[in-house]
């Protein structure tokens, strides 16, 4: 069954997938360099981090294999300077890899380990699996499939788990620090554990609608960990090359698991928590008396996280809120328990983040260049509570942890933008946005500048190769003074009090714990002993300390008392703690492989050579049988590594029709338009209609055509606030000759035209939801013969979002129109969505309005051996109207109607596709004659 079920899911692969063509401005001069086992392409000016990459490298796979294997092949590494995210990946069809240079400012989640550092020894790492799985069975396919074959075979033998638990094992060895060594990784999974919840291993695996479920980066490195404990450091090494080559064919991980260590994956990932839960049990029971807050807001059980508390000028919590039901807002927190109280929503943002003054609050949102969408902006929002105005201050700015002066007259920011050079501190006038000074810091990043009180000075983490310090920058002079020494103490986020006192956390004692620090003398004071940690505290002047604590239903705000009771004057109370490994660490399972390789690494120099970014890198990559039963085809693909080319090809034949189709489509993404280019060869059937005065005339149509086309598109995208924009115009001319099939005669050959505009304007979904609560889409196409014979369409498709009874729930209203001459003597393929149930009908004009209402029904949260997972159920209930019309032809029944209902099952298959079944049952009260009044029909969506 499972062999079966990854040809099909090889099946889904080779239709679903298309990449995106043309994304890097042509502006951008791209190098390369090439090291011993990858070719590292980057842009000019950026030399220096590209050889500090290739060197990395070269030193991972000579010296750092002993628990994966020494196999290894070539990739093509791209170094994208200009976007903002916050990623990296690797690839197969084609293998490739992408580090997106921008670092994050939140210096907890991700470690602070140098961004470009951790991204290469993670990264890196994929690279090795995916080697060292290209054997036995995932080897035979990757020489039947190419690139796609490996990619599917690789993904459904090697659980996700394992992929990204041993890349993040393999950062923390290396490195430093690394998410292992950082307490706020395994916060949400302590804090299950804390409370005795234990996942099924298939729950953790495939994920949750209903409850917060740490992701396979968690659960993989507590498995990981603990198996190397016990029963060595290369304990994996056998498991992954066993499994890859899928020997025993069924489960064939969990098979070499089992060989090699006795444990199923479910038995072993249960052992690994319990384990956990004992060293967590014992840590709390050792670290004394807890100094904590009290729960602060609303109690619902939904899974929420509040973020960046702070007191605005009426004295009122204000917070950011994430939620699975609700979109990013900043909402004010209730003291009594209250439900909260939103003041505005947040836009999309590459991390989240907001900073509140008084009655303003400042925060960064995402933009991006229309046209080329891996050139991304981060622009300073600013919000004022008392108006409800909210105003952009920068265009076109990567601008990063933006904070408010205490006067509130001024804005200090981060900007960084890497091919400009080392980052800076800038600042900015809090009404216009102008730019009123700018300091280069030598740095590989910075994060969280605050003003001081006096606004004299800003105070911000530095980070380097070896760590992240805390220093001071005096605005008047420029320079900068070390407040705390470099290292990799798991510290994050700043604060500075009314007092010039500096709050932050720190993870040194194991738990992310709040600290005061006296910038003049150096001073550090804990303020907490948690049980779980605390994030993004905040100390009031009433001596109020608030703090987000992970707990099973987000991340919830706690208030603690630092002064005692009706005493403001008093001195805070202050515990201590000894600095130590946090339990989730496990430093013993990879002990043999420790070393810090960021500081050790010794920089090569390699030549650097042009880059051509418009053909540059073209490989084949994957050529496969793409295994329909219907239309069975083989099929070829290549592209460049810049992905600015795109080549397919394909010849299938049909069995029903008995019929051949060939294909061949290339795509270029190196100007402005993509250009297109196509030639194709199918068989058409389709009928015309002749009206009379007395008579109808149908005539059947059954021929083969043979397309050449040449097309440009241009594919515009914007993000502004909760709302992502996309516009595509289109245009393409093409010539169709065709042949004479057996029974008929074919229409002579013809020129035509197509065009083609599609946009939509919707606002995101929070996780939950089931479709935007807000937007519109649409299409508009009309094609026409030029010469040769007749022949013209016009079609128009359209979906109006609207928000439905409850925050998850959502209506959709369809409008679509088809206008085709029936007695036209070609006929193009069908694109129209006719009421459901019906099917099509010859017509010369027809229209559609359809009326839909989704919702959730259920959150099953179970799975069938590993073969399927229910997430979600839910229902899509509609109402559709047609109306068909025929030049000079009165039609006995030209209105016709249906409403019913599709169920639909959101479904994770082999633990790794998501793909969503459903089923359609439609009443058709206009049935024609011979025609069911219930139709029934199976649905299909998804894919990897």
């Amino acid at each position: 069954m499972r062999p079966f079920l990854s040809l099909l899911l090889l099946t889904i692969l080779s239709t679903c997938v298309s990449a995106q063509i043309g994304l890097h401005p042509p502006t951008i001069d791209f190098q390369q360099i090439r090291s011993d086992h990858a070719r590292i392409i980057f842009p000019k000016g950026y030399e220096t981090r590209a050889m500090r990459v290739a060197s990395l490298i070269d030193e991972l796979q000579a010296n750092h294999t002993r628990s994966i294997g020494e196999k290894i092949f070539d990739v093509d590494l791209i170094l994208q300077t200009a976007t903002t995210e916050i990623n990296g990946y690797v690839g197969l069809g084609p293998f490739r890899s992408e580090f997106y240079a921008t670092p994050p400012q939140q210096l907890s989640f991700l470690s602070n380990t140098e961004w470009l550092d951790l991204l290469t020894i993670h990264e890196y790492r994929h690279v090795q699996q995916n080697s060292n799985e290209r054997r036995g069975i995932t080897k035979l396919f990757s020489w039947l499939q190419g690139e796609n074959g490996w990619s599917v075979f690789s993904f459904l033998a090697t659980p996700n788990w394992f992929s990204e638990g041993d890349a993040v094992v393999y950062e923390t060895a290396l490195s430093g620090a690394g998410r292992g060594r950082t307490p706020a990784f395994s916060a949400t999974l302590r804090s299950l554990l804390d409370e005795d919840i234990i996942y099924p291993y298939a729950k953790s695996r495939n994920g949750s609608y209903r409850s917060l479920v740490p992701d396979h980066y968690r659960y993989g490195y507590s498995t990981l960990t603990y198996a190397r404990e016990r029963f060595g450091n290369d304990v994996w090494k056998s498991v992954l090359h066993d499994g890859a080559a899928y020997k025993g064919l069924i489960y064939p991980f969990g098979r070499a698991l089992k060989k090699k260590t006795g444990y199923k994956p479910a038995a072993l990932y249960k052992a690994a928590l319990l384990d956990l839960k004992a060293k967590q049990d014992s840590a709390l029971a050792a670290r004394g008396p807890l100094v904590e807050g009290v729960a602060f807001g609303d109690a619902s059980e939904e899974i929420r996280n509040y973020k960046f508390p702070a007191i605005n000028d009426e004295g009122r919590v204000v917070a950011l809120r994430t939620a699975f039901k609700h979109t990013p807002a900043l909402v004010v927190v209730s003291a009594e328990g209250e439900k909260d109280e939103k003041l505005t929503s947040v836009g999309i943002q590459r991390e989240p983040y907001v900073h509140v003054r008084g009655n303003l609050a400042v925060w960064m949102e995402n933009r991006v260049n229309p046209r080329y969408t891996n050139e991304r902006f981060s622009e300073i929002i600013l919000y004022d509570m008392k108006s409800g105005r909210k105003k952009q201050l920068t265009e076109k700015g990567k601008y990063f942890s933006p904070s408010l002066s205490f006067d509130r007259r001024r804005i200090v920011a981060v900007e960084h933008a890497p091919l400009e050079g080392p980052p800076a501190i800038a600042v900015l006038e809090s009404n216009t946005g102008a730019v009123a000074a700018k300091f280069k810091v030598d740095a590989q990043s910075v994060s969280f500048p605050r003003f001081s009180p006096d606004g004299k000075t800003v105070y911000f983490y530095d980070v380097g190769f070896d760590g992240v310090a805390l220093r001071s920058l005096e605005l008047e002079t420029g320079k900068t003074r070390l407040l705390e020494e470099r290292n990799h103490e798991p510290r994050d986020y700043l604060q500075v009090t009314g007092d010039g006192n500096l709050i932050m956390s720190s993870g040194r004692d194991g738990v992310d714990n709040v600290y005061l620090l006296e910038p003049e003398t150096g001073q550090r004071r804990q303020l907490t002993n948690l049980r779980i940690g605390g994030a993004y505290p905040f100390l009031s002047p009433q001596g109020y300390l608030y703090y987000a604590e992970a707990t099973p239903k987000g991340e919830r705000l706690r208030r603690l008392a630092l002064r005692e009771e009706n005493k403001s004057n008093s001195a805070l109370r202050v515990v201590s703690n000894p600095a130590g490994p946090n339990i989730f660490e496990r430093p013993a399972a990879f002990s043999a492989e420790t070393e810090n390789l960021t500081q050790n690494v010794v920089l090569k120099d390699y030549p650097v050579s042009d880059f051509n970014d418009k053909l540059g890198g073209v490989k084949l990559h994957s050529w496969s049988f793409n295994g329909s039963y219907v239309n069975p085809g083989f099929e070829v693909a290549a592209a460049n590594a810049l992905n600015t080319v795109g080549i397919g090809a394909g010849v299938y034949y049909n069995i029903d029709e008995r019929r051949t189709s060939t294909g061949l489509n290339v795509d270029y993404g190196g100007w402005y338009p993509v250009l297109s280019l196509g030639v194709n060869s199918s068989g058409r059937t389709y009928n015309t209609l002749d009206a009379g005065r007395d008579t109808l005339i149908l005539r059947g149509y059954d021929f083969n055509q043979q397309r050449f086309s040449l097309g440009a598109r241009v594919p515009l995208t914007w993000i502004r606030g909760d709302f992502q924009s996309q516009l595509t115009p289109a245009l393409s001319v093409g010539y169709v000759t065709t042949s004479d099939s057996e029974l008929t005669e074919a229409p002579d050959g013809f020129s035509d035209l197509s065009f083609s505009v599609s946009g939509s304007y919707l606002h995101r979904t929070a996780y939950q939801q089931v479709q935007p609560r807000a937007g519109v889409a649409a299409r508009l196409a009309y094609a026409s013969v030029l010469s040769g014979t007749d022949g013209s369409r016009l079609l128009f498709q359209s979906s109006l979002y609207l928000p439905g009874l409850f925050p998850t729930h959502g209506f959709k209203l369809d409008f679509d129109v088809q206008a085709e001459n029936s007695a036209n003597t070609y006929s193009y393929p069908n694109a129209f969505n006719y009421a459901r149930g019906y099917g099509r009908s010859i017509n010369d004009r027809v229209v559609r309005i359809g009326a839909n209402y989704q919702l959730p029904l259920a959150y099953p949260d179970f799975g069938i051996a590993g073969i399927t997972y229910f997430q979600r159920i839910r229902l899509n209930a509609f109402y559709d109207y047609s109306r068909l019309a025929i030049e000079d032809v009165t039609l006995t029944r030209p209105d016709v109607s249906s409403v019913g209902g599709q169920l639909y099952f959101d479904n994770v298959w082999l633990n790794s596709a998501l793909i969503t079944v459903g089923v359609q049952v439609a009443y058709l009260p206009d049935a024609f004659p011979g025609q069911a009044k219930t139709d029934f029909r199976l649905l299909f969506s998804g894919g990897f």
